[in-house]
């Protein structure tokens, strides 16, 4: 338990809640089987429109019911552009990872350890997350040979590159090693910036604070208000002649200035 965010029965339960829980539990009771479904071979590629194939349509939808179930309602400025990306955005809570397949379902690079989360350690699997070892450059060397392929594929990939979650307001530094793979696909660098807010920045509230476990920052969640979730896509950046590292800074310039906006 952190020391930055208290917990006490009053803060982890209340009325909303009580509403809020049974929908998280029948939306994955009722809803996951039927997203499952869409994923089977000869279901998976149908056509579903605007680009998205079965398996990417119930995807979002489910991810989409989920936060609103959960109090978060989405608000997107700007579009992807068409076409494979390398989308980078800035990272406050496991909610991100949600968030982002809320806009379009893609390859998220995360930490090993959610693999081992009960039910989103195995969902994340499903949606094609891809796990890094920090600290271990055989794992980043993978998973760049991996961003690429699937950059190459024609596929969307996403990173969130300040290397794990930020405790303290603001946008961190861009580590720049993963953005090789956009270069050498070649794909256009997508930065996306991700706030929750209720009128005031909710930073401090939904960030994943060290020593917090899921479930406690997932009972935090249901027993707030209502938030919105803002999701605001930059330009792709196109990287002729330009190095990872001013590749990522740039990203970054244009991520924090989404996210002070």
């Amino acid at each position: 338990m952190s020391a930055r965010f208290p917990e006490t029965p009053g803060r982890l339960l209340s009325h909303r809640t009580v509403l809020r829980l049974p929908l998280v539990l029948l939306h994955v009771a009722l809803g996951l089987p039927l997203t499952l479904i869409c994923f089977l071979p000869g279901l998976r590629l149908i056509p579903a429109g605007h680009g998205m194939r079965l398996n990417q349509r119930a995807q979002r939808s489910w991810m989409r019911v989920f936060l609103w179930a959960c109090g978060a309602r989405l608000a997107v400025r700007g579009h992807l552009p068409p076409g494979p990306g390398l989308i980078v955005a800035n990272h406050i809570s496991w909610l991100d990872i949600v968030v982002l397949h809320a806009v379009w379902p893609m390859h998220l690079v995360g930490k090993a350890e959610i693999r081992r989360w009960p039910l989103v350690g195995g969902l994340a699997a499903l949606a094609g997350t891809i796990f890094i070892e920090r600290g271990r450059t055989e794992s980043r060397r993978r998973v760049n040979r991996r961003l690429t392929a699937l950059m190459r594929r024609g596929d969307r990939v996403g990173i969130f590159p300040e290397a794990g979650i930020q405790a303290e307001r603001g946008v961190g530094r861009f580590h720049p090693r993963l953005f090789a793979s956009a270069i050498r696909a070649p794909a256009p660098v997508v930065p996306v910036a991700i706030r929750y807010h209720d009128g005031r920045d909710l930073h401090d509230e939904i960030v994943f604070a060290p020593g917090q476990n899921l479930l406690v920052n997932f009972a935090r969640l249901l027993a707030r208000r209502s938030y919105r979730v803002e999701v605001m896509i930059g330009p792709g950046l196109i990287h002729q002649g330009v190095s990872r590292d001013q590749l990522a800074a740039e990203a970054r310039q244009i991520v924090k200035d989404y996210y002070e906006s």
